[in-house]
């Protein structure tokens, strides 16, 4: 986020805790600050168990009922922690629309697509349109969202529709009250390699049309590196790295570099994937040290004992000084 440039997303010293028993708790988040400016594209990268989908559901206050959220999120001037009724119902979706995981999840089996964007488009816009025009509306929609069939897609049930069509489907849903701000998670899931470039290339599109907002919650960083211009790496529960995409290419973090390394490599003729040794650690007990240290290349006996802050950028004692991506 440049010097001058207005925070539409600011979240300051926020944790969550899962309830996961009567005296036990996982720690998924642990004091997160992060600020994204209008107009801007993040990506939110990190293996699984890292705690991003926790931060994108937090942001919109969609935890589940055994989380607990200390610290404070600022979506377009509105407190998330202290908004309730009609003014969270107007964050969400109106201001901040959500795109999820799994379309085939999040989508109601028992009711057409059409009925799915009326109930969006009913929530938040008044006046409320007929269902003439309604129908236009949502045609238009489904059509922006690369869905030429749009007629046909409207009288659709979700079952009834591929993957690729589902996922547009959400798009169209979570763009149909006009947001400032998409998150996206992981919105390739479960898609076949060409679907997924087009999904890619239409998130592009969509973005740069509507001016929006981009919060990517992404495990690929080539994904990430195509979509947004800055990337937050986290792992175990916090931001180990953050900076433009310019700068992640010289990473400074090794939990980067080693996201950097697993990607095949085509022009030196790596094609194989490789994997990162070891696992997260449980967040039911929280290293007094660095999360990664027991799975980082150049850690030392500090890092065993004595947590990281971040500075510079990364949250790391000893991080790589230059090291080019291209």
């Amino acid at each position: 986020m440049g010097p001058n440039q207005a925070a539409i997303i600011s979240v300051k010293g926020l944790s969550v805790d899962y309830i996961t028993g009567p005296v036990e708790k996982l720690h998924a988040l642990r004091n997160v600050n992060l600020e994204i400016a209008a107009g801007e594209s993040a990506a939110i990268v990190g293996e699984s168990g890292c705690g991003k989908t926790t931060l994108a559901y937090s942001l919109l206050k969609l935890g589940p009922k055994n989380s607990v959220l200390s610290g404070d999120i600022v979506i377009d001037g509105i407190s998330i922690g202290a908004a309730k009724g009609e003014q969270l119902r107007g964050v969400r979706g109106k201001t901040a629309a959500m795109i999820f995981q799994d379309p085939g999840e999040s989508l109601n089996p028992v009711f057409t697509v059409f009925q799915q964007i009326k109930e969006a488009v009913n929530a938040h816009m008044s006046p409320v349109p007929d269902d003439g025009a309604m129908r236009l509306l949502a045609r238009g929609m489904l059509k922006d969202a690369g869905l030429d069939d749009a007629g046909r897609v409207l009288n659709a049930y979700p079952h009834q529709l591929s993957g690729g069509q589902q996922q547009r489907v959400m798009m169209a849903i979570a763009l149909s009250c006009a947001p400032k701000i998409l998150i996206a998670d992981e919105p390739r899931t479960a898609l076949d390699v060409t679907v997924q470039a087009q999904i890619i290339k239409l998130l592009l599109s969509l973005k740069k049309e509507h001016n929006l907002t981009l919060a990517l919650i992404t495990h690929d960083l080539n994904v990430a590196v195509m979509l947004c211009k800055r990337v937050v790496v986290m792992y175990a529960g916090e931001i180990v790295e953050d900076g433009m995409i310019s700068g992640i290419a010289q990473a400074a973090h090794p939990y980067t570099h080693a996201l950097f390394d697993i990607i095949p490599d085509m022009r030196s003729g790596r094609r194989e994937f490789r994997a990162i040794p070891g696992s997260v650690p449980d967040l039911r007990y929280p290293p007094a040290g660095c999360g990664f240290e027991p799975r980082c290349p150049r850690a030392r006996e500090k890092c065993k004992r004595i947590h990281p802050e971040m500075e510079a950028g990364a949250r790391c004692f000893f991080p790589y000084e230059t090291r080019r991506i291209e």
